[in-house]
C-alpha cells in the first residue's frame, strides 16, 4: 500500500505534463509562421517562387539562334564615328591645306573631260590648273573669282576686267592660277563675241545688213541678212561637200556627184512682182521708160513670183541688187540641206495644206511645209527657177570623169547642148530636189522665175 501511495503523485502529474507538452507544441506551431514573417521583413532571402520565373528574361540568353551579344552591339554609332574618312580625302598628300573646299571639282565621269591646251612651244602656264577631289557632299555652288595682284601684268589684267561687266563674284586667293585662267577665258569669250559681231558686219558687202533676232553662225556670219536695194531677206547656206544629182533614172540627173561649195546667202523666197517692179522703176527712171519691160504675169498679186523673165533679164536684176543667180550645185545645197535630203522637208511624201500640182503658182510662202533646212521657201514647187549652168544631159557623167575631183564651186557643163539651153530647177514630178531640166534661156517661159544668191567666196 505504501508503494502505491508513492506512485500516485506521479500518476496524477503525468496528465498535466502531457497537457503542457501539447500546449508547447501548439504554441511553437503558431509561432513559426510569425517568426518567418518577421525574418522576411528584416531582408532575408525568401525561397524562389515558381511565379517569379517568367519575369526574369533569361530564356533568350540560353537560345543559340538569337545570341544577345549580336543584338546589343551599337553598330550604327561605330559607323558614325568612322564618317570623318571622306574629310581625309579632301586633303590628299601634295594638296595645299590652305585650299578653299569650294574651289574644287568633283569627278562625274570615268573618262577625262578636259583637254590640255598647248602653244607653239609646249603647254601654256595660263592653261594649267589644279584639280582637287572634294569630300562627297561638298557643294560647288559657291565658286568665286578674284583678281590676282601677284605681278604688274596680273594687276593690269584685273583692272581691265573690272572695267567690263562680268557675271562672277570674288574667288579665294588660294587659287590664283586657276582664277587668272578663268578671268582670261571669260574676257576672251566676251572679246570673241564682240569681234564676231564686228567681223560679221564688216564682212557683209555694202547694201546688206544683218536681220535682228537670228544671231550668227558658228563661224560668225549672220544667219539672216536683208538687202537694202531690193529689200529681200536672205538665209545663210553653209558650204562644204555637197551632194548633187541622183543615182538612177532619169539619166540626165545621174550619176550623183560631190561638189565643194563656199558658204553663201540665198533669197528666202523667189523674186516677187513687188521687188521686180522696184527694179523696173529704178532702171526706167535712169535709162528711160522702156528699159525694162513688164513681166508676163504683171497682173498677178504683188506677192506672186515674177514669171516669164528670160535668163538675161534675171541676170540684170541680180546685178542691180549686187547679187548673182545660183549655180545648180548651190540651188541643190539650199534645197536639200547638209544631210542631202531628196526633198526640202526631208524624206517622205509631200504634205500640203491644200491641193497642189507642179504647175500650181501661188503667193510665195503659201505652203509652209515647202521649206528647206536653211529656212528657204518654195524650192520644191511654185515657179521653176533659172540657174547659171549650161544645160547638158551628160553634165554629171562628164563631171565624174573629171580629174579635178572633188569639184570646187562647180558651174556645170562647159558647153550647152543644145545651144542657149540652161538649167532650171524645181517642180519635179515627185517634188525631188535633184530633178533638173534644160530650157531655152532666150524664151519667155510662163512658169519660170528666179531667185538670187550672195556669194562670200574667200571671205568665209
Amino acid at each position: 500500500m505504501a508503494s502505491q501511495r508513492a506512485l500516485l503523485p506521479l500518476g496524477g502529474a503525468a496528465p498535466r505534463i502531457a497537457r503542457r507538452i501539447s500546449f508547447g507544441l501548439s504554441t511553437a506551431a503558431l509561432l513559426l509562421p510569425l517568426v518567418g514573417t518577421l525574418l522576411v521583413g528584416c531582408g532575408s532571402d525568401p525561397p524562389p517562387k515558381p511565379v517569379a520565373a517568367p519575369a526574369q528574361v533569361e530564356a533568350p540568353v540560353d537560345n543559340p539562334a538569337n545570341p544577345p551579344a549580336a543584338e546589343e552591339q551599337p553598330v550604327a554609332p561605330r559607323r558614325a564615328l568612322d564618317k570623318p574618312a571622306p574629310v581625309a580625302q579632301a586633303e590628299p598628300p601634295g594638296i595645299d591645306p590652305s585650299t578653299n573646299p569650294h574651289d574644287v571639282f568633283e569627278v562625274s565621269a570615268t573618262e577625262p573631260t578636259f583637254e590640255r591646251e598647248a602653244g607653239p612651244d609646249g603647254p601654256v602656264s595660263m592653261n594649267s590648273f589644279d584639280a582637287i577631289f572634294p569630300a562627297k557632299g561638298t557643294t560647288s555652288a559657291a565658286f568665286q573669282a578674284e583678281q590676282t595682284p601677284e605681278t604688274p601684268a596680273a594687276v593690269a589684267h584685273a583692272t581691265t576686267e573690272e572695267s567690263q561687266p562680268a557675271k562672277r563674284t570674288e574667288k579665294p586667293a588660294g587659287k590664283s592660277r586657276s582664277s587668272a585662267k578663268s578671268g582670261r577665258r571669260e574676257s576672251s569669250d566676251r572679246t570673241d563675241e564682240d569681234k564676231r559681231d564686228a567681223d560679221s558686219k564688216k564682212s557683209l558687202p555694202p547694201g546688206f545688213r544683218a536681220v535682228a533676232g537670228y544671231g550668227n553662225s558658228p563661224v560668225g556670219w549672220p544667219l539672216r541678212i536683208r538687202s537694202k536695194i531690193d529689200g529681200a531677206e536672205m538665209a545663210l547656206v553653209t558650204g562644204g561637200v555637197v551632194t548633187v544629182g541622183h543615182d538612177g533614172d532619169p539619166s540626165e540627173s545621174s550619176p550623183q556627184i560631190s561638189v565643194v561649195l563656199d558658204t553663201f546667202y540665198m533669197d528666202v523666197t523667189e523674186v516677187t512682182l513687188e521687188r521686180y517692179e522696184r527694179y523696173r522703176k529704178a532702171i526706167n527712171d535712169e535709162r528711160g521708160p522702156r528699159a525694162v519691160q513688164e513681166p508676163d504675169n504683171a497682173g498677178s498679186p504683188s506677192d506672186f513670183p515674177v514669171l516669164g523673165v528670160v535668163l538675161k533679164q534675171a541676170e540684170f536684176y541680180a546685178h542691180w541688187a549686187h547679187k548673182e543667180l545660183p549655180t545648180e550645185a548651190e540651188w541643190e545645197r539650199a534645197a536639200r540641206g547638209e544631210a542631202s535630203f531628196p526633198h526640202p522637208w526631208g524624206n517622205g511624201r509631200a504634205i500640203w495644206s491644200q491641193a497642189r500640182k507642179p504647175n500650181t503658182i501661188t503667193a510665195v510662202k503659201t505652203f509652209g511645209t515647202d521649206v528647206s533646212p536653211f529656212g528657204i521657201y518654195d524650192l520644191a514647187g511654185n515657179a521653176r527657177e533659172w540657174c547659171t549652168d549650161r544645160w547638158s544631159p551628160k553634165a554629171f557623167a562628164d563631171a565624174q570623169k573629171s580629174s579635178h575631183t572633188p569639184l570646187r564651186n562647180w558651174k556645170g557643163a562647159h558647153t550647152a547642148e543644145p545651144a542657149d539651153f540652161h538649167v532650171v530647177k524645181g517642180n519635179g514630178p515627185d517634188w525631188d530636189a535633184w530633178y533638173r531640166a534644160g530650157m531655152n534661156a532666150t524664151v519667155h517661159h510662163k512658169d519660170v522665175g528666179f531667185r538670187c544668191v550672195l556669194r562670200l567666196n574667200d571671205k568665209n
